[in-house]
């Protein structure tokens, strides 16, 4: 059903608003990030001259760096381990019939209901006995199964071609090759989108991380910014900013790179629908 103008206006403004609530606080970031300590509480959105002092402060007074880097390496390797665990999980489920295979998905489904925090002290108790305080094996292998990823990935294979398999299996391609070769490309969309909210999740986690790091050796960049908030960034506003700016950088900047994969997505599911 074709809408009115009159409705097609209303629905365009509030698309608008929601961009401008979107993007406002993103532009005052960006700002204040770029303004020298004199101009950071003016009323003027941007900068007469725009300086990256504020960035180079944030390097100096703080372990930036090192706060950068492992959050960066930490979340490409857990989002990497949860793809691939993911991925290998749903295809079992979703192309092999064998005993209990129901029931343990339903253990998955279970697990998916199962809340985070529910959980943390368990798993706080085996990464100190086990030794990995402190590491990165503490923030990354804790959370490389995510029954939500099998969930999600499983939900798409079920839905894949059958014909393309029966093709692939003429060929003389076995599981394994089907599973690369075939499927995967196929399902690039859905596994960028899931990219990024695995990515997103990681990135900006800081519950646990407090928990299990004590050093500011392998401290997070979330972590990193509270440390620098409670001794520097209320007294220098324009480097607390500028370390915002520099921590929304990886998030938006994956989501750029895959945006049209994951509109792809949108796409075929609204036309299946």
């Amino acid at each position: 059903m074709e809408l009115s103008r009159s409705w097609r206006v209303i629905g365009h403004l509030v698309l608008l608003t929601c961009c401008l609530a979107v993007a406002a606080p993103v532009a005052v970031v960006l700002a204040t990030a770029l303004k020298s300590p004199s101009e950071v509480f003016q009323p003027s959105l941007w900068p007469s001259a725009p300086t990256f002092d504020n960035f180079a402060t944030l390097f100096g007074k703080a372990r930036f760096a090192d706060y950068l880097w492992n959050s960066v390496a930490t979340t490409v390797l857990r989002v990497s381990g949860q793809l691939v665990i993911a991925l290998l999980a749903a295809w079992a489920f979703a192309r092999f019939a064998f005993r209990g295979r129901d029931t343990l998905f339903a253990m998955v489904l279970g697990a998916m209901m199962i809340p985070h925090l529910l959980t943390m002290i368990p798993v706080y108790i085996l990464m100190a006995r086990l030794g990995w305080f402190d590491t990165w094996a503490a923030l990354i292998i804790p959370n490389l199964a995510m029954p939500f990823a099998v969930f999600l990935l499983r939900q798409h294979m079920l839905a894949f071609p059958r014909d393309l398999l029966d093709a692939a299996e003429m060929d003389g391609a076995g599981p394994w090759r089907a599973l690369w070769r075939v499927v995967v490309p196929n399902l690039a969309p859905a596994l960028s989108a899931l990219t990024i909210i695995l990515f997103v999740e990681c990135w900006n986690e800081y519950f646990w991380p407090l928990l299990v790091t004590e050093t500011e050796a392998s401290r997070t960049l979330q972590m990193g910014l509270r440390e620098f908030l409670e001794s520097d960034g209320y007294s220098d506003f324009g480097a607390m900013m500028a370390g915002v700016a520099l921590a929304s950088v990886p998030a938006v900047a994956l989501f750029l790179i895959l945006q049209r994969r994951v509109m792809d997505t949108f796409v075929a599911s609204g036309l299946k629908g």
